[in-house]
């Protein structure tokens, strides 16, 4: 039997992915093209409503021109009727009209009027008569005209059913009725404005009476044509479905050139910056003169250039200086190693051993400073040291290894946020190096002024020069080279220490009291919150 094969059900796009694609295509652009787009469909809205708005304001305003016409018009051929006069319509426009009787007589019509089927029952209820003028007042009023009277169907139409001609002139009565079917054509199924106004002649001027004492008394319907106020905006159509569009791509284009021209900065920094390698990272971004974001743009990449040049330079000076302070201990141990096996009778293994050992030592305490210093500047923890009772520890620890250090009288506590080992490395740091460069004594020191606490270590050694107070933080400086590789530290500790001191948001800095004997260090902490 064969199978009937399946139908695999067609895939519906998610909801809202059709709006979404828009938007993606838009980011896509380019951005002087972005902006080109919207500036153009900016303008294009805002030039559209204004045009919107001017031509309905001359459409209203033709159609209040319009009515105020009617209703003189109303008044004066309600006048002209009141005194018997033939009612011959308006001269220049040719308004339709049309006046009928209290027995719905027809008493004068013009405009294309007399070919309207049914207008009489669609005109609106005649006004009350006055009661001693010869006309009222023109009340206005909406009427929906019907169909043309066709009746005399072969007599204003073609054989093809198509309009005769307008005529040349309209003085015969064949012309004027040509003309008045034409209107009727226009006016059919639109929906008018109507001025109705009541007209009373008296029976000296009254052909067809409609009274007991031989007046007339009828209705004056003048109707207001609605292309009157299409013909006065006319004009304007044209000019502004033309204009609006080429304003907008006018706009579009405007944006687009004064996009290009500031983004020409971007496109030069750009150009700089993608040609800057590590060899080359002494030049520069230009920047413009104009005092704008672009300008700031610029000089933040030169800002960063600076610390990026700053920052691979003391990289490179790091790599050197490890390699240089790495080689002295691994030298020694090598020495020592090869010395062993190479005269193995006359060396004593117990000495070879403990010099190797010292330079592993040595070699394991530089491998971990360079570690510490070469970590990220992450944050330290945050818990709370109790730095006099940490300077009192260290104190104790350095007399009872026979070393002068004394404590002044401090703050009891004195609490600080941060990371206890690295505050306790921090002051070990200064009190080696104070230790390894004082003469008779070291002081240290912990004061505090309630929103800060301050610790000085002060040594009577050689005082510092004061263009060496920066000089001594700088990683692998040894001032004093008369002294050994081993007693002289490796160079790294007040480095590390102030490191340290940075990370808690703390200072560390050293001065010397010229020209007596000695250096402090000071070291200045926020206390805890």
């Amino acid at each position: 039997m064969a199978r009937t094969p399946t139908r695999t059900p067609a895939r519906t796009p998610a909801l809202g992915s059709g709006r979404a694609r828009g938007p993606a295509l838009l980011r896509r652009l380019p951005g002087q093209a972005r902006i080109a787009l919207v500036a153009g469909i900016a303008a294009l809205v805002l030039f559209g409503a204004g045009a919107w708005w001017l031509f309905q304001h001359v459409r209203a305003y033709a159609d209040v021109t319009s009515d105020n016409r009617a209703y003189e018009l109303s008044a004066q051929l309600a006048a002209q009727s009141a005194a018997g006069s033939e009612i011959v319509g308006d001269p220049l426009r040719g308004w339709p009209l049309i006046q009928i009787d209290r027995k719905g007589r027809t008493v004068a019509a013009a405009g294309g009027t007399q070919y309207l089927t049914g207008l009489k029952a669609l005109l609106p209820p005649p006004p009350a008569p006055p009661p001693r003028r010869a006309t009222g007042g023109p009340q206005w009023g909406k009427v929906h005209l019907g169909a043309v009277d066709e009746r005399e169907h072969d007599r204003f139409h073609r054989p093809d059913g198509t309009l005769k001609p307008p005529p040349a002139g309209n003085t015969t009565a064949e012309q004027k009725a040509l003309l008045a079917h034409r209107q009727a054509h226009d006016l059919a199924h639109r929906t008018l404005t109507v001025f109705a106004t009541a007209v009373h002649t008296p029976a000296s001027a009254c052909r067809l009476p409609t009274e007991a004492d031989g007046s007339c008394r009828s209705t004056l319907y003048v109707l207001v044509p609605s292309a009157d106020a299409e013909l006065a905006a006319e004009p304007l159509r044209t000019p502004l479905m033309a204009g609006v569009p080429l304003a907008a791509l006018l706009v579009a284009a405007l944006a687009w050139t004064a996009a290009r021209r500031s983004l020409r900065p971007v496109e030069a920094i750009r150009r700089e910056v993608a040609e800057i390698t590590d060899t080359s990272l002494d030049r520069r971004v230009p920047v413009p003169d104009a005092r704008d974001p672009v300008r700031r743009l610029a000089l933040t990449t030169n800002t960063t250039l600076d610390r990026l040049e700053t920052a691979v330079e003391a990289r490179h000076r790091f790599v050197a200086d490890a390699s240089h302070e790495l080689r002295s201990p691994v030298a020694a141990l090598r020495y020592e190693l090869e010395t062993a096996l190479a005269h193995p009778d006359t060396v004593d293994a117990h000495e070879t051993l403990r010099h190797a050992l010292t330079a592993t030592r040595r070699l394991h305490a530089l491998t971990e400073d360079l570690l510490l210093l070469a970590r990220p500047d992450r944050p330290a923890a945050r818990s709370l040291v109790d730095l006099a009772g940490l300077a009192a520890e260290l104190v104790h620890e350095y007399r009872h290894h026979g070393h002068p250090v004394s404590l002044r009288s401090g703050p009891d506590p004195a609490p600080v946020r941060g990371d206890g080992a690295q505050l306790h490395r921090l002051l070990r740091n200064l009190l080696d190096n104070a230790v390894r460069h004082a003469r008779t004594a070291v002081v240290l020191d912990v004061t505090t002024d309630g929103r800060a606490h301050t610790v000085t270590v002060h040594n009577d050694g050689t005082p510092l020069a004061p263009d060496e107070y920066e000089l001594v933080f700088e990683r692998f400086t040894r001032l004093d080279e008369a002294r050994t590789r081993d007693a002289g530290g490796s160079g790294l500790g007040l480095a590390i220490a102030r490191d340290i001191a940075e990370r808690h948001g703390g200072t560390l800095t050293a001065a010397s009291d010229h020209p007596h004997p000695g250096t402090t260090f000071t070291l200045v902490l926020p206390g805890s919150a």
